[in-house]
Formats: structure tokens, sequence, C-alpha cells
């Protein structure tokens, strides 16, 4: 007889899952980038506006920081899926919404990488992408939030 060794997989995910739950990990990420993008954006703005070098660099390390985070808290967000979010519409958007951002951060990253590289300020395109970036990061905060709020 033969026994299957179970995969990493099938151990690691609901290992991972448990500890996402038990400390509500999920919740304390989204902090993080929920702060870091709307500061990196509104550094950018008015570091352009007032041409201040401080606040351009701030919007940089803002925007590398939430590019290192909000892939964890995607992917918290998905270990984090409760049963009775089966269905909802707002929560369905949000899981969705919340794995695009991650790709939309990274390409928005690559380019304000550019900007950084050659020492420049962020053109009004980036800074217009960055905002919608930023609203969106706003809605997808209303999304989870109202599913955790709305019977309270």
């Amino acid at each position: 007889m033969t026994t299957i060794e179970p995969t990493l997989g099938a151990v690691l995910i609901p290992a991972l899952k448990q500890f996402v739950m038990a400390t509500k990990l999920h919740p304390i990420l989204v902090n993080f980038t929920a702060a870091l993008i709307p500061v990196s954006v509104a550094s950018d703005i008015l570091g352009r506006i007032r041409k201040s070098e401080s606040l351009r660099h701030t919007a940089w390390w803002t925007l590398f920081y939430a590019t290192i985070i909000t892939p964890f808290t995607a992917i918290s967000g998905w270990l984090f899926w409760m049963h009775d979010d089966n269905g909802v519409t707002g929560m369905t958007i949000h899981k969705w919404l919340g794995t695009a951002m991650v790709a939309l951060l990274f390409g928005l990253f690559a380019w304000r990488w550019n900007i950084h590289k050659r020492q420049q300020w962020p053109t009004w395109a980036y800074l217009i992408a960055s905002a919608i970036l930023a609203a969106i990061t706003g809605f997808q905060g209303h999304l989870g939030g109202e599913q955790v709020f709305a019977n309270m």
C-alpha cells in the first residue's frame, strides 16, 4: 500500500488561512495600503506645486513601501475570504479589484521609478493616473468596510 504525501500547498494554505484569520492580518495590512498610496499622491502633487524635493522623495518612498506591502494585503484578503462573503456583489468586486490593484500599483511604481531615476518632477499624466489609483483605493476600502461594518 502506498501513502500519498500531502502537497506543500495542501498543508501550507490552510495554515496560512488560519494564521490570517486568527491575527486578522488583512485588516491590519489594509491600513498601510490605504494610507501609503494617498500620501504618495498628495506628496507628489504638493511637491510639484511647491517644488519641494522633500515631498518628491516622500512620494517616492511611500509608493515604494505601498508596492511592497500591497501584494501581501491582497494575498491576505484572499485568505481572509469568508463563506458569508460568497454571493455578495460588493465583496466580489472588492476581491477582484484588490487583485487588479496590485497589477496597477506595479505599473504605477515602474512609471514612478523612471521619473525617480531621472530625478524629474512627476508629469501631470502621472499625477492624474496616481490620483485615479488613490480613488480606486478609497472605493476598495469602502467596499470592504461596508461588509465589515454594515451589521454594526
